[in-house]
């Protein structure tokens, strides 16, 4: 059983568009088994979970993710180095 967790933080800052936005993922584990959490907002607001998504196994929960970070890489979305225990 996966145990652990793993995130990926992502953020836009556009001040030419007045854009200052966040982008969770985190891949972790309960009872159900895998699932994709996603957070996402603006910086500076208080960051709470908005989509739980439930995966048949982690290899399919790093598909799910890898398809998210494609559409946000091309929304201008960066990752950053910000590691925090997720909700």
């Amino acid at each position: 059983m996966f145990h652990q967790y793993e995130q990926v933080y992502m953020e836009c800052i556009r001040p030419d568009r007045n854009k200052l936005a966040y982008y969770r993922l985190v891949i972790c584990s309960d009872l159900f088994g895998p699932k994709v959490v996603r957070s996402w907002g603006r910086i500076g607001t208080k960051e709470r979970p908005r989509l739980h998504e439930r995966v048949a196994t982690i290899e399919d929960a790093h598909r799910l993710v890898a398809g998210v970070l494609k559409r946000r890489f091309a929304h201008g979305y960066v990752i950053t180095e910000k590691n925090q225990k997720p909700c």
